[in-house]
């Protein structure tokens, strides 16, 4: 009998998992969980991937079982969310339908970053100081009692750094408020509330994992290196894949498993951010889904597998897959994810990258660089990075040198040409 896939927003990473199951024979269905597809995934959307496509058309409790009944129809094996969007909804239609899932009753924990930390220091793991409120005095006030500049001011619902700001003093903290509540943020939502959170000290990591029925594989810890932006917070520089085992890699992972424990996750992937800091891990925040942006090819060639392939797996061989829970991952070869930045705005009159990247020993390959006639934007968060370059090669010394060369070219400004 023919097993069906169901994925909610399959945009960004998500895009790449419909193919994996249409391979092996299962009909893939579609749901978009609002009538406009935000800006920023609609170039990823790939509906001929698909056999049947549902849009869910208002966003309220009779339009959601509408959307139900109307999937029972097609009997899906699992219902799985693409993107971040898509989180809230797959967990509803998951439990409405009896699919092996995330419990709806817990979604919040996975979508709201506030409700997020309250979960973690509820269980007992170190947690972020925090507050949400959508009264700039009361979010003043807070700042005040907690002696706390500077603060991170952020939406509660939105991601990839968008609205994120480092704030130290009342005026910053005015404008980053004003900048966020009220307005849409990148994933279609409107920001009723706006978080305010303690600035965590330390170093960045990823640490990416599968569930299977509460068992948690972790897939890939990752250094997330960073540099602040002025009148933003921080922005991705690179993110290196690291050996599985060492002492600050074994702190994460016991700390991630915990948390992901606490946050309910049971089935499927899911993206942690954490900070190891002078008395630990702390998680910033976990989606429950597929880390974004990424050539999980270059992952593949580095592990002989990814983030998108494990997911798969998890429902397409589940025998397979228990099988690795019990055995660390191993590099086959050293990978860098390099984010570009850019400082300064235009329109793209010729786009070099290919050409000059190309002539790197470690060159593996390259995404979302703009084509001409598109515009650069200075960049303060994942959504206005002008391009990314993924780095593998057996040996590290030689990615270290490739990534200095990439970062002169785009010092002098020789990878884009503007108008």
């Amino acid at each position: 009998m023919t097993k069906t896939i169901c994925i909610v927003d399959a945009y960004s990473t998500g895009a790449e998992l419909a193919p994996l199951f249409a391979k092996e024979g299962w009909n893939c269905i579609h749901v978009q969980s609002s009538e406009s597809i935000p800006l920023d995934y609609l170039a990823t959307y790939r509906p001929l991937s698909f056999k049947n496509i549902l849009i869910l058309r208002n966003d309220d409790i009779a339009a959601k079982r509408e959307l139900a009944d109307r999937l029972k129809e097609f009997a899906p094996d699992f219902i799985i969310p693409g993107t971040e969007t898509g989180v809230e909804l797959a967990d509803y239609l998951s439990g409405e339908l009896g699919t092996p899932g995330n419990s709806w009753q817990t979604s919040a924990l996975r979508r709201d970053k506030y409700s997020m930390q309250e979960a973690l220091r509820a269980g007992g793991l170190r947690a972020i100081r925090q507050t949400v409120t959508d009264s700039l005095a009361e979010a003043s006030q807070w700042v005040k009692e907690v002696n706390g500049w500077p603060v991170v001011v952020k939406p509660l619902d939105s991601a990839g750094a968008d609205g994120v700001r480092f704030c130290h003093n009342d005026g910053e903290l005015a404008d980053a408020f004003q900048n966020i509540i009220g307005k849409t943020n990148r994933l279609g939502l409107v920001n009723r509330k706006v978080l305010l959170q303690e600035r965590l000290i330390g170093r960045q990591f990823i640490v990416n994992g599968v569930s299977i029925n509460g068992e948690h594989l972790i897939s890939e810890v990752w250094s997330d290196d960073k540099k602040e932006v002025k009148n933003a917070s921080l922005i991705c520089e690179k993110e290196v894949l690291l050996p599985y085992h060492g002492e600050i890699q074994d702190e994460l992972v016991d700390y991630t498993r915990q948390a992901l424990t606490l946050l309910g996750i049971e089935n499927g992937p899911s993206h942690s951010e954490l900070m190891m800091t002078a008395t630990g891990p702390v998680l910033i925040e976990t989606a429950a889904r597929m880390q974004g942006t990424i050539m999980h090819s270059a992952v593949i060639a580095a592990l002989g597998y990814s983030h998108v392939t494990l997911t798969a797996e998890r429902y397409l061989q589940p025998g397979r897959f228990a099988g690795r829970l019990a055995a660390p991952y191993q590099l086959n070869k050293e990978l860098f994810c390099v984010t570009l930045a850019s400082e300064r705005e235009g329109t793209v009159k010729e786009n070099r990258c290919e050409d000059l990247l190309g002539e790197l020993a470690s060159f593996y390959g390259v995404m979302h660089t703009p084509e001409k006639g598109e515009r650069i934007f200075c960049t303060t968060d994942l959504f206005t990075n002008p391009g990314i370059i993924y780095l593998c090669h057996a040996e590290l010394k030689q990615i270290e040198a490739d990534y200095a060369a990439i970062r002169n070219m785009e010092k002098q400004g020789s990878l884009f040409e503007l108008a």
